[in-house]
């Protein structure tokens, strides 16, 4: 899947940029719980890189109005593909992708409004 195959390694991979930057921590939150991120992190290298969270009930995602019905997939709920650039606690700039999208939430895109 994307998420795997561009979205995360993309962040690892521009992370001394987004560093470079001023921005503290990147981090990738999912509707998984905290043991599918802990092995997904180490699947994709991610280290002190990118912290990876479990959104497990996907309560945050439902909160922020990005769940998605992915039970045609059998996925369950999940949540939309999206990046956001966060500053102080206030979202400065959310980029949510139109469905089987990847190009507003990539990690070369996110570096361009920092």
């Amino acid at each position: 899947p994307t998420c795997s195959a561009k979205h995360v390694p993309g962040f690892v991979s521009e992370f001394d940029k987004i560093k470079a930057k001023g921005v503290d921590t990147v981090a990738c939150i999912s509707v998984n719980d905290a043991f599918v991120m802990g092995a997904w992190g180490k699947d994709q290298k991610a280290g002190e890189k990118v912290m990876m969270l479990g959104d497990g009930n996907g309560e945050f995602t439902q909160a922020m109005g990005l769940s998605m019905d992915g039970s045609k997939f059998g996925l369950g709920t999940r949540s939309q593909r999206y990046a956001m650039i966060v500053q102080d606690g206030v979202i400065k700039d959310l980029f949510v992708e139109k469905p089987g999208a990847f190009e507003v939430s990539a990690a070369e895109n996110v570096l361009k409004h920092l």
